[in-house]
């Protein structure tokens, strides 16, 4: 690039080691190059490999980079850092001088998702850009089209949209001098924009279209458990659908849940039993031939059955009792057994057996999950429903009854809190953090097993801990059992005699259940993911080495299966299949469906000819699809004309601060201490980062969803179902939250 004069790059010198070690006599002569050169002036090492930047991969970010380096002592250090990074791989050493700049990050001269020729995507973080090649931080991210125009969804705070076209025409032009789609990295000082690194993007695929054929009935997108399309590894080891029915077929539940693929998007259709999809004709069920359905089909006669045998032997609290005494001990071994071993001391056929075993672990803990959760949800509910009829009293006074008592929500970050306030010296923490790691860490933040676990995240769990460290915020935990004694103390007040025993044993079987959702989550579904995943990115590493496939990401686009094999010794090249399949999620990608397909069902008939354990159970489950999904409030869209938000109160209090627009777990590190997260939706995995912020507003979700089950555990505001928070707000804008009242004002005073 230095060569064609078109662009301005930081001078240097390069040693070509080949892999091999410098003399003294060596790094003397490029000490006295560099003064000669460059001055005295603060350096940047670098790694400069022929296995780094290929065609046909990358390896970004493989090698060490050493900055701020000055002094012949330094620079030896440094130099023989870059080298024992190398490996067996051929290295010669990059000395530059070190531009410090205002802004730094990378450029994309094809957008590297959707393979749209028609963007750049640049990236921008202030000052160096190191934190964001490694994945620490998550950059404002413009997006400019050939046409000039320039945007953000981010406020451009850390450069303009005049500064995103010049480094978008900076992409295009390294393109068009190396002939293929360029991968930068550029820094911009006093208005100087730099050129510091180009190399080809490796994973740019064409867009392969995929069908999308849609069933008969009414198919609504399934986003708790896949918010986005999953790649072919995830699709080959994680089943949600037999957990569903496993929990349908134990509670005796007239629904049948289907999960589908459509168009690369999963969907769910939920249907009384026996029932085909209804088409746009068809007339709805009477209650009467809906009862007489079910005692002439087997399966109905097996859930009328199932329904009276759940309240005969109380599965509720039996499962409740398992849980605690049981499997929350076999899984907390399980895990600890699978998590510590070896898996680079593996051989592969060793791997492949440890591979099917984290596959079996997995699939024996996820129908765990659903049914695990179920006595949160009816317990819960079942004193909902009480308190509504012989106290008056809302959901959000009933919530104070359980308040504090889901300890898995606040327990990783209250182990981070008890970190922050022990002013460790950084020997102690570094070693007291990676105890907390090797606990917490083997934690899947996402349902995508592509996805790093938390473990993999270090600079969230860094930050996380600075931001304690700085808030000091009081544990909630007083607060919260005194909220429990004050309500109980109402309820008990206002009632007597038998309304009084039935509250008292209501509030003990919900003070009992309500933990278990969350902590479920934790032993039974996040845990097994991660280890599943460091089981197949350890298959990747290996199949990357022997050129199976190009990068280790690559696997992620194989099935289980497939990997199984290829350690047991059947090692085709799977190049092909991977890059097709990259190609069909590029496509996917770049065309979402809509929220569902085909025509809403009819209200659900009435349940009065069905017997007695069936009707409780349907109206239990109704409430709880009301409160787990909101679905009114969750598909409902707003505008910022009126200056308010309306949603579902779901955790009270108010606050005022600054929004903080975040999609995914990718993009953690934008938030700061005290920001409002506004999101589409939280899981349970997301609880750390509360322990920083001062609010929550999501999209989606009822007042028994996670994000609010895991803000009324912190004690901070928070407001779900508000429909379209997360495209409405403006990232960065001042707002009040009003968790009481479930409002979002956008126009604080």
């Amino acid at each position: 690039m230095a060569r064609t004069g078109e662009f301005v790059i930081p001078a240097g010198i390069v040693l070509s080691a080949d892999g091999a070690q410098f003399t003294g006599e060596e790094l003397d002569v490029a000490e006295r190059s560099i003064q000669d050169v460059l001055g005295d002036v603060d350096l940047a090492v670098r790694s400069s490999s022929s296995d780094e930047d290929r065609i046909e991969a990358s390896f970004a970010g493989k090698y060490a980079t050493v900055l701020g380096v000055r002094g012949k002592d330094a620079l030896a250090a440094a130099v023989r850092d870059v080298l024992a990074s190398a490996g067996e791989a051929p290295m010669g050493v990059l000395i530059q001088e070190l531009v410090h700049p205002d802004a730094a990050g990378v450029a994309f001269s094809v957008n590297p998702v959707s393979g749209d020729r028609d963007q750049v995507i640049v990236d921008a973080l202030p000052g160096l850009g190191d934190r964001l090649v490694s994945g620490e931080l998550t950059p404002e991210s413009w997006t400019v089209k050939s046409d000039g125009v320039a945007y953000t969804k981010d406020d451009g705070e850390v450069i303009t949209a005049e500064v995103a076209k010049r480094i978008a025409d900076l992409a295009r032009d390294v393109e068009r001098v190396e002939g293929v789609p360029q991968d930068i990295e550029w820094a911009l000082a006093g208005g100087q924009l730099y050129l510091l690194q180009a190399r080809p993007i490796t994973t740019l695929v064409e867009p392969v279209p995929v069908p999308v054929i849609v069933p008969h009935g009414y198919w609504e997108r399934e986003s708790t458990h896949a918010p986005e399309p999953v790649t072919p590894m995830t699709a080959s080891v994680l089943d949600v659908s037999s957990g569903a029915r496993h929990m349908a077929e134990r509670f005796g539940l007239i629904a049948q849940f289907d999960f589908r693929e459509i168009g690369g998007w999963i969907y769910m259709s939920m249907l009384p039993l026996g029932m085909e999809p209804r088409s746009d004709k068809a007339p709805p069920l009477p209650g009467w031939a809906l009862a007489l359905l079910l005692r002439l089909i087997p399966e109905g006669r097996r859930r009328i059955r199932a329904a009276r045998q759940q309240r005969e032997e109380d599965l509720s609290m039996q499962i409740v009792n398992e849980w605690n005494n049981h499997h929350v001990h076999r899984l907390r071994v399980r895990i600890q057994a699978l998590r510590d071993v070896d898996l680079g001391a593996l051989t592969d056929g060793q791997l492949a057996a440890h591979l099917a075993s984290t596959r079996e672990f997995l699939s024996e803990s996820v129908p765990l999950h659903f049914l695990t959760s179920m006595p949160h949800f009816l317990e819960t509910t079942r004193l909902e429903l009480f308190c509504e009829e012989h106290l008056g009293w809302d959901y959000p006074q009933v919530l104070n009854l359980v308040a504090g008592t889901s300890d898995m929500s606040s327990e990783p970050a209250r182990e981070l809190r008890r970190l922050a306030d022990r002013g460790l010296e950084p020997a102690e923490k570094e070693q007291a953090l990676e105890e907390y790691r090797r606990i917490y860490g083997a934690r899947a933040l996402s349902t995508e097993i592509a996805e790093p676990t938390f473990g993999e995240c270090p600079g969230l769990i860094a930050a996380q801990l600075e931001a304690l460290a700085i808030g000091r915020r009081q544990d909630p935990a007083q607060e919260q059992q005194r909220l429990r004694e004050e309500a109980a103390a109402q309820a008990r007040k206002q009632l007597q005699g038998e309304a009084l025993d039935t509250f008292n044993a209501l509030l003990d079987r919900a003070l009992r259940a309500y933990p278990l959702r969350e902590h479920n989550v934790f032993y039974a579904f996040d845990s097994p993911l991660a280890l599943v995943r460091y089981a197949v990115l350890e298959a990747g590493r290996r199949m990357q080495r022997a050129e199976s496939i190009t990068s280790v990401d690559d696997v992620f686009y194989c099935t289980a299966d497939e990997v199984q094999k290829w350690l047991e010794g059947q090692r085709g090249d799977l190049h092909v299949h991977v890059r097709r399949r990259r190609g069909e999620r590029a496509w996917i990608l770049a065309h979402p469906g809509p929220a569902s397909y085909g025509t809403p069902p009819p209200p659900p008939p009435n349940t009065r000819w069905l017997p007695a354990d069936v009707q409780e159970m349907m109206k239990l489950m109704m409430r709880i699809g009301q409160r787990l999904v909101a679905p009114e409030g969750s598909s409902q869209e707003q505008t910022a004309d009126e200056g308010i938000l309306r949603g579902t109160p779901a955790s009270p209090g108010t606050y005022i601060g600054a929004a903080r627009i975040v999609a995914n777990e990718r993009e953690f590190s934008r938030i700061r201490p005290g920001d409002v997260l506004v999101c589409p939706t939280t899981r349970s995995s997301w609880s750390t980062v509360f322990a920083s912020i001062g609010a929550v507003v999501t999209d989606a979700g009822g007042a028994l969803c996670h994000p609010a089950i895991i803000a009324r555990e912190h004690r901070i505001p928070a407001v779900v179902a508000t429909g379209n928070a997360t495209k409405v707000i403006r990232d960065g804008a001042i707002v009040m939250v009003d968790g009481t009242n479930g409002t979002v004002n956008l126009r604080t005073p």
